[in-house]
């Protein structure tokens, strides 16, 4: 046996093993692990978000981690601010940072957290919004701002209104890839009688953040029937890692009142792939011990960090919010450029080979 027909048996035996899990499995996203400290964020005594902090967002950037969230009072709600060196202690801005707007306003009623991402220039703000009569359904608009606490939202808003595919819209998770705008929902499909509780997962582009195209064949992401999660799929967040789309969302079963969190995978952001079960469930400790929901995923120092809230029963701890850590081995599942041009190279070696051994 010649030494290039040696070399090229002990590369694919090496190599291919290796690769074909990323290519075939999923990573199921359990196991993470709660952090002990939990709740890293609740609510302030005689504040305006005395009564609850929930719907997490949070960015890193290397230095500084920044928290959006939702606050509430007995009616009143708005979105706060927070900042932190570890993830974990965080001191709060005093003042809610975006508001609901003036009567008369489409975002009058209320205003609920989506995400916060960084163009380059700018953060930018997806919004839930609704008021009591022209958007009783709820809307989607947009804000940006310089430093992440004084935002402007912008005039031509709402950007994205129920219609179509969906009679109503909840709290959405934008995302920027390269030149594209992408955004999912929670939402109520047109088909689905207005007294249904059942909530599926939507998507929508664009090019410019303002101008939004729902895809054609929506929900995306729809309840199992006879899963835990037969109700509704809501509140998702999204990672891309190279070539794949990792989602968390939540998920309530029929006749529940307990949410938990799931985890689905995709190629293309449109056609995802659920694990069997919830990745992140309530309890033990008595915090979160009724639910957990609402959750959003980033990649820390050390790993992916998912912060969520969570609420006890009976009222008797407020929804806060928590930190869990990913578990040391996981990563959404992908297929690397580097893999890719390896194998390119070990295909095109075997080719060589097999020419000249022909000709010889």
């Amino acid at each position: 046996m010649s030494r290039l027909k040696v070399t090229l048996v002990l590369l694919l035996i090496l190599f291919i093993p290796t690769l074909i899990p990323s290519l075939v499995r999923a990573d199921s996203g359990t196991g993470w692990t709660k952090y002990s400290g939990n709740p890293v964020l609740g609510p302030t005594p005689g504040a305006w978000d005395s009564g609850s902090t929930t719907a997490p967002v949070v960015l890193y950037d290397g230095s500084v981690y920044r928290m959006w969230y939702d606050g509430s009072h007995v009616t009143a709600t708005g979105i706060g601010f927070a900042n932190s060196t570890d993830g974990i202690h965080w001191t709060k801005y005093p003042q809610p940072v975006l508001q609901p707007g003036p009567a008369g306003s489409w975002d009058s009623s209320q205003v609920k957290l989506g995400s916060v991402i960084w163009n380059g220039t700018i953060f930018l703000m997806a919004y839930f919004g609704e008021n009591a009569t022209t958007f009783v359904n709820g809307a989607i608009g947009i804000a940006g701002s310089k430093d992440g606490i004084t935002w402007v939202k912008y005039s031509g808003n709402p950007v994205l209104t129920p219609g179509g595919v969906d009679s109503a819209i909840g709290r959405p998770f934008g995302f920027r890839w390269q030149t594209t705008y992408n955004i999912w929902y929670g939402g109520k499909a047109a088909n689905e009688p207005a007294s249904s509780p059942v909530i599926s997962i939507f998507y929508a582009i664009s090019t410019n953040g303002m101008t939004w195209t729902k895809y054609p064949v929506n929900p995306v992401l729809s309840p199992t029937p006879g899963a835990w999660d037969s109700q509704s799929v809501s509140s998702p967040t999204v990672v891309r890692a190279n070539l794949t789309f990792g989602l968390w969302y939540t998920g309530l079963k029929q006749n529940s009142t307990s949410p938990q969190i799931g985890y689905a995978t995709s190629m293309d952001g449109a056609t995802w792939n659920k694990t069997s079960g919830p990745v992140l469930t309530p309890g033990p400790s008595n915090w979160d011990a009724a639910g957990v929901e609402q959750p959003d995923v980033l990649p820390g120092p050390n790993g992916y960090l998912m912060y969520y809230d969570g609420f006890g029963f009976n009222q008797t701890s407020p929804p806060s919010i928590g930190l869990a850590f990913a578990p040391q081995s996981f990563r959404v599942p992908e297929l690397q450029v580097p893999q890719i041009g390896l194998l390119v190279a070990i295909l095109a070696c075997g080719t060589v080979y097999l020419v000249r051994r022909r000709r010889a």
